[in-house]
């Protein structure tokens, strides 16, 4: 393993193992937004098989598809996380259907075609990303899928956000890129892309100050509806998008 990839590894290992350190999760909580409510969709869809929830963070993904009868093998690079997922696994009787482990994107420990189907929200752009593709399409089975939602920093509006709060993120990742892109192409070339939140973006970006206000909860709404319309008649407005949801499939 090189010394920049050690690197990384090791600032997001510490990162998030500080940051989550004895914050108690709610499952009702999480992103409600058009793009994850898409990306939910496509998760509640998938045909009941053996599957890799990658970067699971408390297990909240791999602890609702172990629920509907899936085998879910969840590996984050943080131990807190893991630990919280084990024992959410444990509490829900799930223990022989939710298995955690702390291994890095990385560094897969699984054998080849392996994996029904791969899922990951926001994971992608904390790793090296032609490692981690390169390992995912190794344990992925003939035909099989991977589901990812990831941010993306085309946009000057991003780019300007990120600059200016950097403490919301590790100091390791990297939003999407549209080379990033190329490179998801060059391992899955039949990737299907679905891009969100353009002028939305602002609205999203009011909900982080203001959660519980439904002027804004409402206002996004409206520009969220407003970005499907635009993005249907505009696709190349995709790239200025701030998420994008990838379904992969392995040829």
């Amino acid at each position: 393993m090189s010394d920049d990839l050690e690197k990384r590894q090791r600032i997001e290992r510490d990162y998030h193992n500080i940051k989550y350190e004895g914050v108690v999760f709610s499952e009702a909580a999480g992103d409600q937004s058009a793009a994850y409510a898409f990306f939910n969709d496509l998760i509640e869809r998938l045909e009941t098989g053996t599957v890799l929830d990658l970067g699971c963070g408390d297990g909240w993904l791999s602890i609702r598809l172990a629920r509907k009868g899936h085998e879910v093998y969840g590996i984050d690079i943080s131990r807190v996380l893991v630990d919280m997922a084990t024992k959410w696994a444990k509490e829900e009787g799930l223990s022989e259907k939710a298995h955690f482990e702390e291994m890095p994107g990385e560094n897969l420990r699984f054998q080849d075609n392996f994996f029904d189907a791969i899922i990951g929200s926001a994971i992608l752009h904390h790793t090296d990303l032609e490692m981690s593709l390169k390992g995912l399409y190794r344990v992925l089975k003939q035909g099989g899928r991977g589901l990812f939602i990831e941010p993306m920093n085309e946009n000057i509006l991003l780019k300007s956000w990120r600059s200016l709060t950097p403490w919301r993120r590790s100091p390791a990742e990297k939003a999407f890129r549209l080379s990033d892109i190329e490179t998801l192409w060059r391992f899955f070339p039949k990737a299907r892309l679905h891009y969100f939140t353009f002028s939305s973006m602002i609205s999203e970006g009011l909900l982080i100050v203001f959660p519980k206000s439904r002027f804004v909860q409402s206002m996004n709404r409206t520009l969220g509806e407003f970005d499907r319309f635009l993005l249907t008649r505009f696709p190349s407005l995709g790239r200025s998008c701030a998420v994008v949801v990838m379904e992969l499939v392995k040829d």
